[in-house]
């Protein structure tokens, strides 16, 4: 499993990252989170199909 990296610019809620990443995939990959290093589910993708994810413990978002 890669390490993942924090999203930047910082998301302060996920309600944003969700306005922004609004494309749901069920088939993407997983990265650990670089703050609590548990499995992130990569499952939103941006219209230009930048994919990232959520997570709940650290509550930022992450990509590749």
């Amino acid at each position: 499993m890669k390490d993942g990296k924090w999203l930047e610019p910082r998301y302060t809620n996920k309600e944003i990252f969700d306005k922004d990443y609004v494309k749901l995939d069920l088939s993407g990959m997983e990265v650990k989170c670089p703050g609590c290093k548990n499995p992130v589910s990569l499952n939103r993708k941006t219209t230009t199909l930048k994919s990232a994810g959520w997570c709940k413990q650290c509550n930022r978002a992450v990509n590749v």
